[in-house]
């Protein structure tokens, strides 16, 4: 590895085979072209399998998408990023950034989209185009858009690198992709595992681009105010590749907590209680294979337990939720879901000011949605019981709070968010679709009190 982590031995290396898709738009063209790097949820230079491939050509720059709109619920307006999320990003762009210039790779940072990219496009003859291969339009939307505009034929490459086994790898069609994710775990556990992921790239790029990098935009300049990270939260990590990194190393082998992760991960107070991991997975600071070979390179050095095959457990629900995307696509947006059930949904603008500010009827949703207000964090079982309640209580449309999920979270990610909302609305993948009893779920989780005392004082 090119700079081994604190704590883990020298002689782990990572890497050796791509695994890509390639879609050609209009034609193939040849080996030498002038190609750009699309790094939107792939904010990372190890495992990278995509920037390897990319370096093979004459010219490349590195190419980020930065969308900042409006989301609309109801009578309200929120960014599509909190504070939280935003300032994650932007962190993790300035580690990106530093690291390609290592690279002599450009990084660009584009706040318009589709339009400027098409000019990109055609303004340094960009000949093939290298992305992860998004499962929905909501996430593509602009390179859709971009290539559609563009004045020349371009080859799009796409991979999987988002994800711990390539669709093509898997013991079945991704459209025969099992609706019970038990069903689908015990089809993927029995097949094989995940391949061992790549080193990042040493040698600098001969690049025959010449393209100054963006200047990457302040909070300010962004229109969010100053703001301070809560002294309550249960997430003030920094974003970016290196502090992934960090936040693993003293997640696995400082502290070595993910030897008791499945006793201490319904947790609500404290930094310790999950991994906090998926934030940086969500941006693409860290892959889901490198995780895995961590926890494997744990179990065998330290210990395998129930705790540590739960962490990769978490990684199957995030990788079955991928899946479920590119089996239905748009339909997650959808207010049937993937179901296609029909509910009578409520719209009440006054109830979803008193779910957002945390003035329900419920102390324990109050207390989760007050932290997730002030910190764009909540842990999983926060989650299910603020979403149970939204949808199954006060049965209004659940497409609101998975909006507001969207527009809150640090760790945002389009389909573990819209596909974790639908399984808990009844429109997805819960072949119960029960109901969480959230006064229950307290005296379980938050027998003391301690959880609602320190968010509601």
């Amino acid at each position: 590895m090119k700079d081994p982590l604190p704590g883990v031995k020298n002689g782990r290396r990572i890497g050796n085979k791509l695994n890509t898709v390639v879609k050609n738009v209009h034609r193939k063209r040849n080996s030498s072209m002038n190609s750009i790097l699309i790094v939107n949820q792939l904010i990372r230079v190890k495992d990278n399998a995509l920037l390897i491939r990319a370096m093979k050509n004459k010219g490349l720059f590195a190419y980020y998408f930065l969308d900042h709109h409006s989301i609309e619920i109801g009578s309200k307006k929120f960014p599509n990023k909190s504070f939280f999320a935003r300032k994650f990003e932007l962190e993790s762009l300035h580690n990106l950034k530093a690291d390609l210039e290592r690279l002599n790779i450009p990084l660009i940072i584009d706040q318009v989209g589709s339009d400027h990219l098409a000019t990109l496009i055609d303004r340094y003859s960009i000949e093939s185009l290298y992305s992860i291969d998004f499962a929905t339009s909501n996430e593509r939307g602009f390179m859709d858009k971009a290539i559609k505009k563009a004045k020349i034929d371009i080859t799009w490459i796409k991979d999987h690198s988002d994800l711990l086994y390539p669709l093509q790898k898997l013991p079945f069609d991704v459209m025969e992709l099992p609706e019970v994710f038990t069903v689908f775990r015990k089809k993927v556990e029995r097949y094989h595992a995940p391949e061992t992921p790549f080193e990042a790239p040493e040698n600098p790029l001969s690049n025959g681009l010449s393209i100054e990098s963006s200047k990457i935009p302040s909070l300010t300049e962004l229109g969010y105010s100053n703001s301070t990270i809560d002294d309550r939260s249960a997430h003030p990590f920094k974003g970016g590749e290196d502090a992934g990194w960090e936040r693993l190393d003293h997640y696995f082998w400082q502290t070595e907590a993910l030897a008791e992760y499945k006793q201490t991960r319904n947790g609500l107070i404290g930094l310790d209680f999950s991994s906090k991991l998926s934030a940086y997975l969500a941006f693409g600071c860290l892959s889901p294979r490198s995780i895995y070979a961590e926890i494997k390179e744990f179990e065998s050095s330290v210990v395998a337990n129930q705790d540590t095959y739960w962490l990769f457990f978490e990684l199957l629900w995030r990788e079955y939720f991928k899946l479920i995307s590119f089996k239905h696509r748009d339909r997650i947006f959808k207010i049937a879901g993937i179901l296609n059930r029909s509910y009578e949904w409520g719209e009440n603008n006054s109830l979803f000011e008193k779910w957002v500010d945390g003035k329900t009827k419920d102390d324990f949703v109050n207390a989760a949605m007050i932290e997730l207000k002030s910190t764009g964090w909540l842990s999983n079982r926060a989650r299910q019981n603020v979403a149970s309640y939204w949808a199954k209580n006060l049965k209004q449309n659940w497409i609101w709070g998975a909006k507001y999920f969207e527009a809150q979270l640090i760790d945002y990610d389009a389909s573990a968010n819209w596909g974790n909302w639908c399984y808990v609305s009844g429109v997805g993948n819960d072949p119960r679709d029960r109901k969480f009893n959230t006064q229950r779920q307290a005296e379980m989780y938050d027998p003391k009190n301690d959880y609602r005392r320190l968010w509601l004082q």
